[in-house]
């Protein structure tokens, strides 16, 4: 650590493992992103981590609670889009290691050993600081293999000029997980408007016979976004996606209501049986009548089975129906500069006026045939970058 913050070695990142909240194993780095602002230190935008059955995946660095080279802790839901990189970001192990560049103030030749990022907790934000680099042929003799460390200021050549790949190798060196996967340019997959695709880590899971307390106490052990935050689900062991057998949802608000009178009332007691599940398969405009239909800022995603795997939140799909790059367009909206935050508020206990009765829609799951997929591919999750 220093006085400005901690810094760290990209290299020293390739293949550690990723936890999020709680401390449940989310998957490993593949790669970390970076944008190359005009006159300014490249900054890191995230990290691309490969996630077993999903792929390589992009979490933000506006996510990032830890960073280190033994281990990397995020907090939030992972959006599971497969990881596409945006105009004019570079993989920093991927294209920038190893290349050949020149040293501004001689004209000498050097190849990129590694690049120190450090954090600027005043900007709140990470920043290439240094580069280290190996003396290439051309040099003097006696420097020749020489290793030396300079600003990123005094080297010339980079950012790559060439855009991010649409492949992203491995960097782990873990076999069979280690294969190229494809990424998708431009258009995306039926599979990427589902809600298993727009579905994140991390809802509150609880199991039937706990009480109203304990499950408000649940929502307090972890940093959760808003959406999240706002119910909690109720299902049999084992607590963490894939679950047991899904009950069903509890509000936050019927928890607040019933905590002071009857704080030890089991939840399974207090089941809201009128939301429905998403099917893993739902498409994207079917995900969207669900959330809008119901007044809800998160529903949860259930298997043929019956377990829960995880929740789509009404941020993921707004974010997934504007359009690219929409925060630097602006459209009269300040950025913050940081994190995501959750819609706020979850919808009330009573039908508010319009509210569907129970069967408008099917009690248990919105079947994957709903709706067509329709429109244009939406923007990403990845609202940081």
């Amino acid at each position: 650590m220093t006085a400005d913050g901690p810094r760290f070695f990209v290299s020293h990142l390739a293949g550690v493992p990723v936890f999020g909240s709680g401390g449940v194993p989310v998957g490993r780095v593949r790669d970390l992103v970076a944008a190359f602002p005009a006159g300014r230190p490249p900054r890191l935008v995230g990290l691309v981590v490969g996630v077993r059955g999903h792929g390589p995946v992009f979490v933000p660095a506006s996510r990032l609670t830890g960073l280190e080279s033994g281990q990397v802790t995020v907090t939030g839901a992972v959006s599971m889009r497969r990881f596409r990189p945006g105009p004019g970001e570079r993989l920093v192990l991927g294209q920038l290691l190893d290349r050949r560049v020149r040293l501004a103030d001689s004209g000498e030749e050097v190849t990129v050993l590694d690049v120190e990022v450090r954090h600027r907790p005043e900007r709140g934000r990470w920043e290439a600081d240094r580069v280290c680099a190996r003396r290439d042929r051309g040099g003097p003799a006696r420097h020749r293999g020489e290793a030396l460390a300079v600003d990123w200021s005094a080297v010339r050549g980079l950012p790559p000029a060439e855009p991010a790949p649409a492949r992203v190798r491995d960097h782990t060196g873990l076999g069979a997980e280690g294969v190229e996967e494809s990424v998708r340019e431009g258009g995306e997959s039926g599979w990427e408007r589902t809600a298993r695709a727009l579905m994140g880590a991390g809802p509150v899971v609880v199991p039937p016979e706990a009480g109203v307390a304990a499950a408000l106490a649940r929502i307090g052990e972890r940093e959760l976004i808003g959406a999240l935050a706002a119910q909690v689900y109720v299902c049999r062991p084992p607590g963490e996606p894939p679950t047991g057998t899904y009950l069903g949802t509890v509000p936050v608000q019927r928890l607040l209501r019933n905590s002071p009178v009857a704080p030890v009332m089991p939840v399974a007691s207090l089941l809201d049986t009128e939301l429905p599940a998403l099917a893993p398969d739902t498409p994207l405009p079917a995900v969207s009548c669900c959330l809008t239909a119901f007044d809800l800022v998160a529903a949860p995603v259930v298997d043929g089975g019956g377990a829960l795997l995880g929740a789509v939140t009404v941020d993921a799909v707004l974010d997934r129906l504007l359009p690219d790059r929409w925060r630097e367009a602006g459209y009269g909206i300040p950025d913050s500069g940081g994190a995501r935050s959750g819609a706020a508020g979850a919808r009330a206990e009573e039908d508010p006026p319009g509210r569907p009765g129970a069967g408008a829609f099917p009690p248990t799951a919105f079947p994957p045939t709903a709706f067509p997929p329709a429109g244009r591919p939406g923007g990403r999750d990845e609202g940081d970058r």
